[in-house]
């Protein structure tokens, strides 16, 4: 592909222009060899400095280091690295500016960010690097490019520019917020009865329990040698088991057909408050966590967590779009098929189960009444409501 450097005067450039304009028509009007003289002296920098300024932004080779995935709000870093081909001639004053815009913009007055920088010096056959820093607060899918290379140097008055077609993907997973004691007391609500009330001994997976008699299998890394000296036996160490985390989580991604700026608030309060639940599951340990959104057709991930995992469905909730579409009702029954058995089932959404339950039976073209009802039964799931003030409790986002 050819890249085009184009120049133009600048606005110190067409000032100049304008005193020479003057001095060529009074030497021509009044015949005077000293201004043709002066004249000529002064078009020979606007020369120079046209023939500078595109010799500068020839053989260059930009590449854009940046992260492929970040988090509503988070500050983060571009890096430019300029490698230059030419062996003899540098560049200096080189001014980058990189463009920043959403695939899906939230109105048609939303304009493109534009991050500027300056690279000083670019050495012949070699190379400089510029950053700059910039935070995104909506979610979204965006795109970085073209990239614009200009320069003015040396004296300013000729602008030169070349666009590189450098473009990249960047996805932005919605805002983390913090989860409160709340939370997680409402995790462990849920644990059986007997095993909230009693340790239970496991095998390496848990804080020092008891000690117990050496039984075959064990590994003699658990042997207490001191208890073992004491009463002439072999004793192991017991260790508690550590607690299951294992969860089925639902999204809801509604909207009504005409939404509301505070629709939207409430729909990506549920979505940040979904990644945030996400990213507790995955620290937790290797649990098993079933992702379900209901969308038309309901997409579902089920799976150990990981930090893998975790970016997976981050970027998954980056591309989601809510709609008045969405089979809630069939989403659990994905749910509920997928989930290991006595995983706790929890459904986040920016309305409540009984709209979610009446929208749900007043589509019975597609959806059976009687599944519907049994799917939204509320003794085997807990709801959480981000249009609720009691959100509070569970949920704080700055």
């Amino acid at each position: 592909m050819v890249l085009r450097r184009r120049a133009w005067l600048s606005q110190e450039g067409w000032y100049y222009v304008a005193v020479l304009a003057f001095i060529v028509g009074g030497a021509v009007l009044r015949s005077v060899n000293l201004l043709i003289v002066l004249a000529g002296m002064m078009i020979a920098p606007l020369l120079l400095n046209w023939r500078l300024a595109m010799a500068a932004l020839r053989k260059i080779d930009v590449q854009r280091q940046a992260p492929e995935q970040i988090c509503a709000g988070d500050l983060f870093t571009v890096e430019l690295t300029l490698t230059s081909y030419r062996r003899w001639l540098g560049a200096w004053l080189l001014s980058l500016e990189d463009t920043l815009q959403a695939q899906r913009r939230a109105s048609r007055d939303e304009r493109p960010l534009v991050a500027k920088t300056v690279v000083a010096h670019l050495p012949p056959a070699g190379s400089a690097t510029a950053t700059y820093q910039v935070t995104i607060p909506r979610r979204g899918v965006y795109r970085l490019g073209p990239l614009q290379i200009s320069t003015r140097y040396p004296l300013g008055l000729v602008r030169c520019s070349l666009v590189l077609p450098l473009e990249q993907e960047l996805a932005v997973s919605p805002r983390l917020g913090q989860l409160t004691t709340e939370w997680s007391r409402m995790l462990e609500a849920d644990l059986a009865g007997s095993e909230r009330r009693h340790p239970q001994g496991g095998i390496d997976e848990g804080d020092y329990y008891s000690l117990r008699p050496f039984q075959s299998g064990d590994s003699r890394r658990w042997i207490h040698w001191r208890t073992t000296a004491k009463l002439n036996s072999p004793t192991v160490r017991q260790f508690e088991r550590q607690r299951s985390f294992d969860a089925a989580l639902v999204i809801d991604p509604w909207l009504p057909e005409k939404p509301s700026p505070a629709d939207r608030g409430r729909l990506e309060l549920a979505l940040s408050l979904a990644a945030t639940a996400v990213a507790d599951f995955c620290s937790r340990g290797q649990n098993q966590l079933t992702i379900t959104v209901a969308t038309p057709i309901p997409q579902v991930w089920s799976g150990p967590t990981s930090a893998a995992y975790c970016r997976e469905v981050f970027d998954q909730l980056a591309r989601l779009a809510g709609g008045p579409s969405g089979k809630l009702a069939s989403a659990l029954q994905e749910a509920r098929a997928e989930m290991p058995t006595g995983a706790r089932l929890l459904v986040v959404s920016p309305r409540s189960i009984e709209a979610a339950e009446e929208a749900a039976v007043a589509d019975a073209t597609k959806i059976d009444p009687g599944h519907s009802q049994s799917a939204f039964a509320t003794d085997s799931l807990r709801w959480i409501d981000v249009s609720e003030d009691s959100l509070n409790e569970l949920f704080l986002l700055d």
